[in-house]
């Protein structure tokens, strides 16, 4: 916008004309919004000069003509327009602040929508929160690589000994073979973190709700045993490792339960743990696509779960959260997983998309261990153990990453009216999975 007109040379006539137009966008702006507050005589000057500049504009009138009613107008546009003409700072930046966030509303409704990916339902394809598990004892990165670390939206964690002594991880019963007496590791108290005892002192670590201390706890006191191509990776480790455990008397009963013993003792002021978090994958999931084109068996999906009764919370309120997974049925096609883990389409073993077929032939130097065909006895569970038929109108979901994924196989289908949209470029973190979507 112009603030100032008296004495501007145009040269070109049609940069006169550009000008007028622009002065008679601010006129109908200043009407519309100060029309009820201004003196009666003075909007009518206002349109009677905007009127003239009109019928100049529209023939093109040479700059000797124009010139004066842009002149005119504008002078009186001063004394009528408030904060609105001329122009200030702070209002233009107001105004460009309240547009942008218009159009970035636009965009997220309707076009393109950000989302995190919190969990690692979808490794080794997106990455959800994950761990870089340093020894307790190597070196804590310093303040400086700390700093750089949070602008990667990556967080240090070193949890300090309260007490000299050995540390423990309590576990939970999780029945009996008739052999062996299973456990696993206790998750976080509700409300609260994780909890260790060192000695006879228990301390807690806190950690994000969405993300799981096990596999922390396992690289950091048993590196050997994470190593173990498993298929149900971490949960069959520990089972093992536990087993074991309890065979060698390495598991001790106390008032607070059963304890795992490390062997790894300390001093207090000591580190227990140092690992870092690294962020989730930030997608954009493009709204448009599936307005023209139906899902396909292989996308990766974004969807709603409010209308998933399995996602609903022990009182019926439903979920209000968006899921990504991997569409693996359409309606009418006959799904199940078979003994050796591969994944069956009417029938036949899957040869698309490579995730798909990876997980089929357990490829476990990328990171797919092969598909589980039942999560437990859930409610709403749909499993692949004999042939499923998905039903009209909805889609079967699977996470690629099979054993430590929540999905169809445990409450339900996916309504064909709750999809939400496909993931289209990883914006962050730079990663290797940075770019395109896969």
């Amino acid at each position: 916008m112009l603030t100032h007109l008296p004495g501007f040379i145009l040269p070109k006539h049609h940069r006169y004309l550009k000008v007028a137009k622009q002065i008679l966008e601010v006129a109908h702006k200043v009407k519309l919004y100060r029309g009820d507050v201004l003196r009666a005589e003075d909007l009518a000057e206002q349109d009677r000069l905007a009127a003239q500049l009109v019928v100049l504009v529209k023939r093109s009138a040479p700059p000797a003509e124009t010139e004066p009613a842009i002149t005119s107008l504008h002078e009186v546009l001063v004394r009528n327009g408030g904060k609105i003409y001329p122009v200030s700072t702070t209002g233009d930046y107001v105004e460009m602040v309240v547009m942008a966030a218009i159009v970035a509303g636009a965009i997220r409704s309707f076009l393109l929508q950000p989302f995190k990916i919190p969990t690692n339902s979808m490794w080794p394809t997106y990455n959800g929160m994950t761990a870089e598990v340093r020894a307790p004892g190597s070196e804590i990165p310093s303040f400086g690589t700390r700093a750089l670390n949070k602008i990667q939206w990556t967080w240090t964690y070193v949890e300090l000994a309260p007490v000299d002594g050995e540390v423990k991880i309590p576990l939970d019963n999780a029945g009996f073979d008739g052999k062996d007496k299973h456990y696993r590791p206790r998750g976080r108290s509700p409300g609260e973190g994780y909890t260790l005892v060192v000695g006879n002192t228990p301390m807690v670590v806190d950690v994000p709700v969405d993300f799981g201390l096990e596999g922390v706890l396992l690289r950091t006191y048993y590196p050997d045993y994470a190593k173990l191509a498993l298929r149900r990776q971490d949960n069959d480790r520990w089972d093992k490792l536990l087993v074991q455990a309890g065979r060698d008397g390495r598991i001790e009963n106390g008032p607070k339960g059963p304890m795992l013993l490390t062997g790894y003792k300390v001093k207090a002021g000591q580190p227990v743990l140092n690992f870092d978090i690294l962020t989730g994958d930030m997608l954009f999931v493009d709204r448009v696509s599936y307005h023209f084109v139906n899902p396909s068996r292989g996308d990766t999906f974004v969807f709603k779960t409010n209308n998933i009764p399995g996602l609903a919370d022990r009182n019926g309120n439903p979920s209000q959260n968006y899921y990504v997974k991997r569409l693996v049925g359409v309606p009418g096609e006959r799904l199940r997983v078979d003994d050796d883990g591969r994944f069956l389409v009417n029938g036949k073993v899957v040869t698309s998309p490579e995730p798909m077929v990876l997980n089929s032939e357990r490829a476990t130097d990328r990171g797919y261990y092969g598909y589980l065909a039942d999560l437990g006895d859930y409610a709403y569970a749909i499993p692949l153990n004999k042939e499923y038929t998905v039903t009209d109108r909805h889609y079967y979901a699977l996470g690629d990453n099979s054993s430590n994924s929540f999905d169809s196989r445990g409450w339900g289908e996916v309504p064909e009216k709750d999809v939400v949209g496909k993931p289209l470029f990883i914006l962050h973190p730079f990663t290797s999975h940075w770019g395109a979507a896969k």
